[in-house]
């Protein structure tokens, strides 16, 4: 429109000074034009390169790199046409059962993707499929996709347009949802891949051991008691700077002397209580003699899946590590954390609510670190598959949701099958190649909850 604009308002010079002034712009509408007689009248110019011709420099192969039938494309298994489309949704709907059950739940699994947005989910998946092999990627579904509801929940801060960890926590967890759990003589948990005292795990109501850093003398017996099962990362949390820590001999961040690690012992009984730091201590606990579990696995904040093992495509298509795949240090995994918490939440008559955080999905979209986040999610999804293993649809209410948004987006036309973590295709701005998934690390209004019941 620039160029349109040019010939419009510059009367006075002589139609040749114009013509030269602009030529660059008269080359550019020439190409549209030819363009658009070439390809039977579509000009749009931007679409993808296909990735074998990326760096290519060749404008017509560009253009058009998408082929009309779906079943003609490099890779395919199976004829799309509209028949394939047309079987496969009425597949999906006759495998729909859904059973509605008009009952308090006895169970109750809450799962939270810190800054899990629409635009992580639909990576995660296609990273998922193209990570097991899938022919294109986009055709995988998480396991928490095949829920029978799903709902949307408008969300906002009491003093700020966007929520955060700290505001939006208090909503699904403050007031008296966690005492209704307490008076009921439920068993509580809270797993995180995060520190525990970090920001949705520590909330009061959920009886956490944050008061207890803050002196609420009253409550300390009340808050750190009350939790069967504590997981995750920051040991430093809990315990005082004379203290050096068991893995990396850094000194703790308390300046009150307290040792809070010392201070659970001592108020457990301890033949069904144990303290464990490491993978190994956690996966030889056996659930049937115990009762209660603190399980500290990091200084900080537990390690990333990527950095956690040797081949972090093997947890994909596993949805677990063996040991041969993992660091000799590495941390157990979110689904491992959540096995062993409801094996022995679940010894409870009157049932359990048990918090399981994939922490670190924000983190790595703070550091826009797209792939860690993607496969943190793929972690958390597959936690969400243990758990249903391990409960029944009708007795457990298990809910999948995330507490914000991060602003990473799908950006492009990118072919279908293309690698999500790749280019997606040339800039018209600049003439570089740009990335598929693009970010940073502000927050953004958007929660998605997805029910089994």
């Amino acid at each position: 429109m620039k160029c349109f604009g040019v010939f419009l308002f510059l009367g006075k010079e002589s139609k040749w000074q114009i013509l030269w002034r602009h030529s660059h712009c008269i080359s550019a509408i020439i190409l549209l034009l030819l363009v658009g007689l070439i390809g039977g009248g579509d000009a749009h110019i931007h679409r993808p390169r296909p990735r074998s011709q990326m760096l290519d420099n060749s404008a017509e192969d560009w253009m058009h790199s998408f082929k009309p039938n779906p079943k003609e494309r490099a890779g395919s298994v199976k004829s799309e046409d509209s028949t394939f489309w047309y079987n496969h949704a009425q597949n999906s709907l006759r495998s729909q059962k859904v059973n509605m059950i008009e009952r308090v739940a006895k169970n109750v699994i809450f799962f939270l993707g810190d800054g899990m947005s629409f635009a992580t989910i639909t990576a995660a998946r296609i990273f998922k499929g193209q990570l097991e092999g899938s022919p294109f990627g986009e055709e995988a579904e998480l396991n928490f996709e095949h829920f029978p509801h799903i709902g949307l929940s408008k969300s906002f801060c009491v003093d700020s347009q966007v929520a955060d960890s700290a505001c939006s926590s208090t909503a699904y967890m403050g007031g008296t949802k966690g005492n209704i759990a307490t008076a009921a003589g439920k068993a509580t948990g809270i797993i995180t891949t995060t520190r525990v005292t970090h920001g949705k795990p520590h909330q009061p109501e959920l009886m956490h051991i944050r008061l207890i850093e803050i002196g609420k003398t009253t409550r300390q017996d009340y808050q750190i008691m009350s939790l069967k099962v504590i997981m995750g990362g920051g040991r430093r949390e809990l315990t005082p700077s004379s203290v050096m820590d068991v893995e990396n001999q850094r000194p703790g961040r308390r300046e009150d002397g307290k040792n809070l690690i010392e201070y659970w012992l001592k108020g457990k009984p301890p033949k069904s209580s144990k303290y464990v730091w490491n993978r190994d201590q956690l996966m030889s606990i056996n659930a049937s003699q115990v009762d209660n579990v603190l399980g500290l696995f990091a200084h900080d904040h537990m390690d990333y899946v990527t950095d956690a093992g040797k081949c972090f495509p093997c947890f994909v298509k596993s949805q677990g590590m063996k040991s041969r795949d993992l660091h000799a240090n590495a941390d157990p995994s979110l689904p491992e954390m959540t096995k062993v918490a409801i094996d022995i939440l679940s010894k409870n008559p009157n049932g359990f609510v048990l918090f399981v955080e994939g922490g670190r999905i924000d983190h790595a979209h703070h550091s826009t670190k797209a792939q860690k986040a993607l496969v943190e999610t793929i972690a958390l999804d597959a936690a969400v598959a243990a758990a249903l293993e391990m409960t029944s649809e009708q007795d457990t209410l298990t809910i999948v949701t995330a507490d914000h948004s991060h602003v990473m987006t799908i950006s492009g036309y990118a072919q279908r099958g293309n690698p999500i973590l790749g280019f997606s295709g040339i800039s018209d701005v600049d003439d570089l190649p740009y990335t598929t998934l693009r970010g940073s690390e502000l927050f953004a209004n958007e929660w998605v909850i997805i029910l089994q019941h």
